[in-house]
């Protein structure tokens, strides 16, 4: 175990999130914000500067990084700018509970988008930018937005990449790492920029269309209001917020094709055909269930690709109250949550790639039952899945399933309400945010659970192992 290294990246990660708070303190100079919130700011950034710079004072002797380190630089780095990142709403007092400001951004950055505020309009216009600020920057991930910015000539942060970016399988786009995350980032801070251009062409004010783009960017769904996308009452404005959230459920990899010209190759991608079907599919029994509850079909169609849209890339975002719907449309939306949107995307979820690969794994298994003398193998996009990566999913399933279950029970001991606890398990470790059957907030929790809620946050945003490695013995062990 290379301690050295560990704490020498985690410090200069300390830094980058210290350089990023300057943006939420232009933004309450701009609005004239009170001395509290600027003193709040400036304590923050103070005290990650000198951890900062402390922990980087000492070279290691060697810079490689491999798995293990990987791993626990991402989990450590994405609690400690969890923690840091909450401090401005402590000190500021406007979230004045320690353990309300940690789930608040630990939901920020793991893209989930679940709160605590009964109401929004507590927060300055700074903490509520910084609030979705870490929407944006925890969307394609926190360390490969580092990634873009550090010197890696060697590619020894490999990974590290590895260990945050999404889905069962990893691969660079170009053979430096660093040109990877860059264009990842390139491509993630454009789309961002034409979505914020569209919302405020449709009418919605600037700031709000900064605000509700780095919540959809990120699939994460903070809004400035209360009510959400309802609040500016537009078909045009849902729309394109609808369509921005199904794009940020689109793996990256897949635009860069498009940049390449490869535009075969895009539309033939196996999961985003899947990814396509589970959303016109859904819409379709959704429209036969529930499109008489609306004054036209238009209207209906609006309303049922914005809940897919939402639940589906993980955004949350809300538009009415979905609580009266009949249970077999709520239970369709369920079913979303669980699945998410495409690996290397900003979306949760477990992933179309992972219930594909199931899906061909459980034919698989099927066929070879009849055909007990016949070799057979599982393919995606025309490629050969081996033995190893179709067990390490199917490890991945049974570990997801045991730890849903256990965030069930510790949920359970504060709502007697099934749907309640079973979407709120769901919304929380698939990085979603919204709960079904109700209207509140996740402020009814107890502390005790808001701080589990907010560990399986992380988890589920970095797809479990990172996280787990954390309280294991052997993760810390010298050899």
């Amino acid at each position: 175990m290379n301690h050295s290294i560990i704490r020498r990246t985690l410090s200069k990660l300390l830094l980058i999130e210290a350089a990023l708070m300057v943006v939420p303190l232009i933004v309450a100079m701009i609005y004239h914000e009170e001395a509290k919130v600027f003193r709040a700011l400036l304590i923050t950034m103070g005290l990650l500067t000198l951890i900062g710079l402390f922990g980087s004072l000492i070279k290691p002797k060697t810079e490689k990084i491999y798995a293990k380190e990987g791993m626990l630089i991402v989990s450590l780095c994405w609690v400690l700018w969890s923690f840091f990142g909450a401090l401005p709403f402590v000190f500021s007092g406007q979230i004045p509970s320690l353990v309300d400001a940690f789930f608040e951004v630990s939901s920020g950055f793991t893209t989930t988008g679940a709160t605590i505020l009964p109401d929004v309009g507590v927060l300055s216009p700074s903490l509520l930018f910084w609030r979705s600020f870490t929407h944006l920057i925890g969307g394609m991930g926190v360390l490969v937005f580092a990634l873009a910015l550090l010197n890696n000539e060697k590619n020894s942060h490999l990974e590290i990449m590895r260990a945050e970016v999404p889905g069962p399988v990893f691969g660079k786009l170009v053979s430096r790492l660093k040109d990877t995350a860059q264009i990842l980032y390139i491509i993630y801070l454009s789309l961002f920029a034409i979505l914020t251009l569209l919302l405020y062409w449709a009418g919605m004010p600037f700031f709000d269309s900064l605000i509700i783009s780095m919540g959809t960017a990120g699939t994460g769904g903070f809004a400035v209001y209360n009510d959400s996308i309802a609040h500016y009452n537009s078909s045009l404005i849902t729309g394109i917020v609808t369509v921005g959230m199904l794009v940020f459920g689109v793996n990256f990899n897949l635009y860069y094709l498009l940049l390449l010209k490869k535009i075969k190759l895009f539309f033939k991608d196996e999961e985003l055909r899947a990814y396509l079907i589970v959303i016109f599919g859904s819409a379709a029994l959704l429209f036969l269930n529930i499109g008489g509850l609306f004054a036209s079909s238009g209207k209906a169609l609006e309303v049922i690709f914005f809940q897919i849209a939402s639940l589906l890339s993980s955004t949350g975002f809300g538009l009415l109250d979905i609580s009266s719907w009949p249970m077999f449309s709520q239970m369709i939306l369920l079913m979303l949550m669980f699945i998410g949107g495409m690996a290397g995307s900003t979306a949760g979820g477990f992933k179309v790639m992972r219930v594909l690969i199931l899906a061909k794994i459980i034919r698989l298994q099927t066929l070879q039952n009849l055909y007990p003398n016949r070799i057979m193998t599982v393919h995606v996009n025309d490629r050969t899945l081996d033995k190893g990566t179709q067990h390490s999913i199917m490890k991945y399933f049974v570990v997801y399933v045991a730890l849903f279950i256990g965030l069930v029970f510790v949920l359970s001991l504060d709502s007697n309400n099934f749907l309640v606890v079973i979407s709120a398990s769901a919304s929380i470790f698939n990085n979603i945010g919204p709960i079904l059957g109700t209207t509140e907030t996740f402020a009814f929790f107890s502390p005790f659970s808001k701080l589990v809620m907010s560990f399986m946050m992380i988890a589920g945003r970095l797809e479990i192992f990172p996280l787990l490695l954390l309280f294991s013995k052997k993760a810390w062990s010298k050899y």
